[in-house]
Order: structure tokens, then C-alpha cells, then sequence
């Protein structure tokens, strides 16, 4: 008898240890635009980060995600236009974290439709993913 609850119980750890899902980071809610300045555009991105790991260390959780954004323009792709990781530690688990990006683009780029490229990677989980968004140059 003790036996056979024994491998009830072991039987129920396994079970539930495998059904854990294993974080991945997904992305949502990409935005961008761009206002004229004298010599060029500001461009100001956005993208919200999701379902990323979070390492529980002394009472804080932190989290790691690396990105790049390339844009794609009406005449070509500029790769890794930016790029930066975002390090944070906080005291209660996070649903969420937004990547922003602040850009100068120069005068030589010609007004019209182009579009954001992000590309996120969750450090921790070694998990990724890709968000899209298109806005306009316009004077």
C-alpha cells in the first residue's frame, strides 16, 4: 500500500513538472512615428515585451532581453539600426516591459512609407520573436 502512494505521488510530481510551460517572450503592440526636425526626422518606437524568463535572487526578480531594429525603407533594409538590452531588476514579477527606441534619421532619407523591424531575445530563456510596423516620413 505505501508503495503503491509512493508511486502515486511520484507519478503526480512528473506530471505536473512536465506540464509547466516554459517561459517565451512574445511581442505586441508595436508603434512608431517620426516628426520633422531642421536636418532630419525623430523617430520614437515602441514595443511591449511579454512572457519572458525571470530569475527569482535575493527578494528581486530580474529579467534580460537583448534587441535590435532594423527599418526598411522604400529603397533598401538598414540592418541593426539599433540595438540595446535591457537589464532590470524588481521586486514583484513583471506581466510586462517596453522597449523604446529614440532615433535622429538624416535629411537624406526621402518621405514615404517604411517599416520597423524588432527583434527580441529573452537572455534567460534563450527564447525569441519579431514585431512589425509601418509608419510614414512625411514633411
Amino acid at each position: 500500500m505505501v508503495q503503491r502512494n509512493l508511486s502515486s505521488v511520484l507519478l503526480i510530481i512528473i506530471l505536473v513538472s512536465c506540464s509547466t510551460e516554459k517561459p517565451q517572450i512574445k511581442l505586441s503592440s508595436p508603434e512608431a512615428f517620426a516628426y520633422a526636425l531642421d536636418n532630419g526626422w525623430e523617430l520614437n518606437a515602441t514595443v511591449v515585451a511579454s512572457g519572458f524568463e525571470q530569475k527569482d535572487s535575493n527578494e528581486l526578480y530580474a529579467a534580460s532581453i537583448s534587441y535590435t531594429i532594423d527599418m526598411i525603407t522604400p529603397v533598401d533594409t538598414i540592418k541593426h539600426l539599433d540595438a540595446g538590452e535591457l537589464n532590470e531588476q524588481f521586486e514583484e514579477e513583471l506581466m510586462d516591459l517596453m522597449i523604446e527606441s529614440q532615433i535622429e534619421i538624416n535629411s537624406a532619407f526621402p518621405t514615404g512609407e517604411y517599416k520597423l523591424v524588432f527583434y527580441a531575445l529573452d537572455n534567460y530563456s534563450q527564447t525569441k520573436d519579431t514585431a512589425e510596423v509601418k509608419f510614414n516620413l512625411s514633411e
